[in-house]
This record gives C-alpha cells, structure tokens and sequence, in this order.
C-alpha cells in the first residue's frame, strides 16, 4: 500500500494531449443511451463538450439527481476551508469533538475528520447498511446516535452516516449552513444558478446525498476536480486536498477508495477516478487525460414541492421494523409501466429515479467489478483516451 502511495505521489498532477479513440466512444455512447434508463449523458476532452445526449422528454434543462454523488461536494467543502484558512491541512486529524463540542463525551468523540473523510471511523453499519437514516425523521439524530463497533483508521468501510457527520462539522467550521456554503463557495464560482438541495423531514441538510443539478452543470464540477480544484485561475479547494482526494488510500471491494472518492482502475499513466451510485448515476474522471463523463437516469421529480422529504402516510409506520418499512416502501414506490407517467403523490416528497425506468447496467448493492454493466462502462471509458502524458 505505501509502495502505490508513493507511486501517485511521484507523479503528481499530469497533463495528456489526448485523442480519442472513437471506435471506444461510439461503443460506449451505444451503451449508454440503448438503456432506457438513461436521462443524459455527456463526455468532455479537456472541458470541451464532445457527446451531449437527452432521452425524449428531457433536455439540458431538466435537473438530474445525485444520490452519493453529493457525498464528493459536501466533502470538497473541507478543501475550501484549507484553501480559505478557516482550518489546516494538519487539522484533518483533530478529532470530530475539535469541531462539535457537544460530542466530547460521546463514543465517537476522538474520530478524526481524516478518518471521517476516509470512510474509516469503525462506525457501525446495520444490517441495511444505514439506510434506515433516510428513513428516519431527523437524519442528524441518527448520526449523532451511531456509535463505533471496531477501533478508527483500520478498517474502510462505505457508510452513509460517516458523510451526514460532515453536516456539523461544517457548520462549525464556517458558521453557516452546509447548504450556504455549498453555494456560496462552489455553486457561485461555477456559476451554477439551477439548483435543489434536499433536507430531511426535520429540516436538517442532508450531506450524504440530495443535490440535484443540471448534467452540464454536475459537468462544471467535475472539471473543478480535474483542474486541481482551480476555476478560472482561482484556487477554490486546496490543491493537496484534492489530490489526497483522489488517490486509492484504501481498498474496497471491486474499488479503492481516497477521501469521499472512489477509484475504479488504474495504471502507471492514468486514473479512473469517480462514482457510479444507487440508480446507475454516474460521473467519471480521468485527471491526466482530462477527460470526464456525466450520465445520469430519468428523474421524476415536481419542483413545486420543493427539497424537502416528506413521507406522507409512510411516516406514521417508520416505528415498525425496518425491512418491514423497506417491503411497504417498495410496495408504495412500485415501477411504472413503459410509456405511463408516474403518479405524483403529493403527501410524499423525494428523490425518485426508478419510476420512469431502473437501468439494465446497474446492480444495486453490488461490487462494481461483479457488474457486467458497470464493469463495460468503467472499461469503455478507462480505454476511450489515446494520450501522450507529461508532468506537469
């Protein structure tokens, strides 16, 4: 592990002159937008746009949902308060107490905001991997009430919990909302003017996941990433922060993870950084030949009932067991048929992806190297850039 640490840390930021192999595009292109599934795909070179695709029905417009790939941008927050001397780099591994006081007698009270970061706390992860947070009232709560079961730094495990911590944590930090800063600090710089954030039912910001965008603009910030968290000349997330970001610091199960980032494949040139989350929404990097990839599934969702999650009836059964919960929700939230419009519940407010079609590329819950789909996906783009690198 020290051997590949110091392998990504001598070559630092690269630069490619990258053509590319269109044969692997339109393999790749084809993929993707056979799926009925697909809502938007769009594939940059060096920022400049070179696919841009809407289903029927949807156009550059239309807003897309992130799930966990909000995950990267509350985390990038962090990066912004070492570029902005609010905190020190060294202060990653001050312990979350440092930051929310009212967590100094608590279990967790010394896990650091690096481990945090690292998905590495050794917080408890349920029997549904803490979906249960989504379904309880005050998301906020429940993270603060999860306790550890193993000792901190030595395990990495993908926990939804570790990311809604994140929400005090910045609040402290910057004396504003997660949701303020989010926008004042990188939505504002990128110009990103469309925009839902969703909050839990008591009001909280929901960190772990909940940011709905434009594709192109979902785009702008994976180009943040890529050009070392600079925009415009002007260095938005600390520069180390963004590469310690992205570097395979653990390994996971059919993935390496850095700091909020997964790393997917990898070879002594090149980096297939990003995530591929819970309906098939995807957003892929490679930093040194400068190409980047958004895709995301069709979205239903009125913006009339705004961001806040509602759960209507289904809220007078959240004291009930939660896989009796899960088999009712799944009941409630069942497919549409192809070519129905959904049914808009207006007692019920949140994010949903699958009703206007589940993706044939995605296996929830699965490793991405047992997901033929996510695997042919990772493969196209990993072999679409044909590069001459050189450092930078």
């Amino acid at each position: 592990m020290k051997r590949l640490l110091l392998l990504f840390g001598t070559i630092g930021w690269l630069h490619a002159d990258t053509k590319i192999n269109n044969e692997v595009l339109d393999q790749l292109i084809q993929l993707l937008e056979n799926d009925s599934a697909t809502q938007s795909l769009i594939i940059s070179n060096d920022e400049r746009i070179i696919h841009e695709y809407y289903a029927n029905n949807y156009s550059q417009n239309n807003l897309a949902t992130s799930w966990s790939i909000a995950k990267t941008f509350y985390a990038a927050l962090i990066g912004v308060a070492i570029q902005q001397d609010l905190i020190d780099y060294s202060d990653l591994e001050k312990p979350i107490s440092y930051f929310v006081p009212e967590l100094k007698l608590d279990s967790k009270s010394d896990i650091t905001l690096y481990n945090i970061l690292a998905m590495k706390t050794g917080l408890e992860i349920t029997e549904y991997l803490n979906e249960e947070m989504f379904f309880s009232i005050n998301n906020l709560d429940f993270a603060m009430n999860v306790d550890p079961k193993e000792e901190q730094g030595n395990v990495y495990e993908y926990n939804n919990v570790n990311t809604m911590l994140l929400n005090p944590i910045i609040e402290s930090i910057f004396g504003l909302t997660p949701h303020e800063v989010l926008i004042s600090e990188i939505f504002n710089p990128l110009n990103i003017k469309d925009y839902g954030l969703w909050k839990d039912s008591a009001g909280n910001d929901m960190t772990y996941y909940g940011v709905d965008l434009r594709p192109i603009d979902f785009m702008k910030f994976a180009h943040l990433v890529m050009n070392k968290g600079k925009q415009n000349g002007v260095q938005i997330i600390d520069e180390k922060f963004m590469f310690d970001s992205i570097q395979p610091i653990s390994r996971g199960t059919g993935e390496w993870f850095g700091l909020h980032w997964s790393v997917r494949k990898f070879n002594e040139s090149k980096t297939l950084v990003g995530l591929e989350v819970t309906d098939g929404q995807t957003m892929f990097l490679i930093p040194e030949e400068r190409l980047a990839m958004v895709r995301f599934t069709k979205y239903f969702h009125n913006p009339d009932k705004g961001h806040q999650v509602k759960f209507g009836p289904l809220e007078y059964l959240l004291w009930m067991p939660y896989s009796w919960i899960k088999y009712i929700t799944t009941l409630v939230a069942a497919e549409t048929a192809p070519g129905v419009e959904p049914v808009d519940d207006p007692s019920i407010n949140f994010p949903d992806t699958k009703s206007l079609g589940v993706s044939e590329l995605n296996c929830p819950f699965t490793a991405p190297d047992e997901c033929y789909g996510v695997s042919k996906i990772q493969d196209l783009f990993f072999g679409l850039g044909e590069s001459t690198t050189t450092l930078k």
